[in-house]
């Protein structure tokens, strides 16, 4: 393997300029510069960079924290993100959580450790302990889905209160009175809470209750379960919201198997225009969420904190539009 020394040979410098030219060091002349590239070319020399990195006190890497890499909004998420992180030389470290919250506070501690420049976490819900190792990390924080905004965490949210209430406003606007939710877990506050929430805005409007509020986890299996149930115990259910589009799945399926046509006898809507909301049958109407976008608004945001820029309390929110398939106008 060719060695620093080699290089410096046939390229006819010193090895102090050879390494002053691979760390892209001030002072060297452009014909020099080439000069050295050429003969590491030539020689096959491979840059060390773990002592570059060292000595630059930079990694140019970041860690990216995912609850589930399966996920719709998640893949589409990273798509957005590295496409940003790659064009400002960065590379990622992506780390799933599997929904288990000690994982959360144990992964951001790890990259700390690994010496990454920022991260990126996607946040299924924000706790004390959470907050607090978020706000103690070396390294700049950016969270997605979650609002940390008032804990001067750095955040990427859709409008989740609004999304809820335009499914309201669709559903009545349908011919629907007797309207229920299925959501997830209560501490999930953009998914569960703040999409409940504008629903029920929307039906207040209109004189109308919630019929039920069930909650699941995000598993198509789940919102399949949580409908069965819906049906059984509300017959005179027209029209559900479900918090996500996997959950609208399952249970068009419950729907199916009760013999209760999705569609006609109770308009369904979904959150997030998941590939699956497409091929489903009925076709699903939903919600699209710019998922990549989002990734990319955190990627520059952390990129800015990395910089010393935007130090200041951030918050970018998200719209979203509406898409009309079978289950609902």
């Amino acid at each position: 393997m060719a060695s620093l020394y080699d290089v410096a040979r046939l390229a006819g410098v010193s090895k102090s300029t050879v390494s002053r030219v691979i760390n892209d060091e001030y002072g060297v002349k452009e014909s020099t510069k080439i000069k050295v590239l050429k003969a590491v070319s030539e020689c096959g020399y491979v840059v060390n960079q773990v002592a570059k990195d060292l000595k630059s006190q930079r990694t140019n890497l970041i860690g990216v924290i995912v609850p589930r890499v399966s996920s719709h909004a998640t893949a589409q998420g990273v798509d957005g993100l590295t496409a940003v992180f790659e064009q400002a030389g960065k590379h990622v470290l992506l780390a799933n959580t599997h929904q288990l919250h000690d994982k959360e506070l144990d992964y951001i501690q790890i990259f700390n450790q690994k010496r990454v420049e920022g991260i990126v976490f996607y946040a299924t819900h924000l706790d004390t302990p959470l907050i607090e190792t978020i706000q103690a990390s070396a390294v700049p924080v950016v969270v997605v889905g979650q609002d940390g905004s008032m804990y001067n965490i750095p955040s990427v949210v859709h409008d989740d209160t609004r999304v809820g209430y335009e499914a309201g406003l669709r559903l009545v606007k349908a011919g629907c009175s007797n309207i229920g939710f299925i959501g997830v877990q209560s501490d999930d506050i953009a998914v569960d809470k703040l999409r409940s929430e504008g629903l029920v805005q929307a039906l207040n409007q209109h004189d109308l209750t919630l019929l039920f509020h069930e909650r699941s986890d995000f598993s198509i299996q789940s919102g399949y379960e949580m409908a069965k149930k819906a049906i059984a115990a509300h017959p005179i259910l027209d029209g559900l919201f479900c918090a996500t589009d996997r959950l609208a799945v399952g249970a068009i399926k419950a729907l199916s198997e009760a013999n209760i046509e999705a569609g006609t006898q109770v308009k369904v809507l979904g959150v997030g225009n998941d590939e699956l909301a497409y091929v489903s049958t009925p076709s699903l109407s939903t919600f699209n969420y710019a998922f990549d976008k989002a990734g990319e608004n955190a990627a520059k945001m952390l990129l800015n904190r990395i910089g010393g820029q935007g130090e200041e309390m951030s918050k970018v929110t998200l719209t979203f539009q509406g898409v009309v398939r079978q289950t609902c106008p």
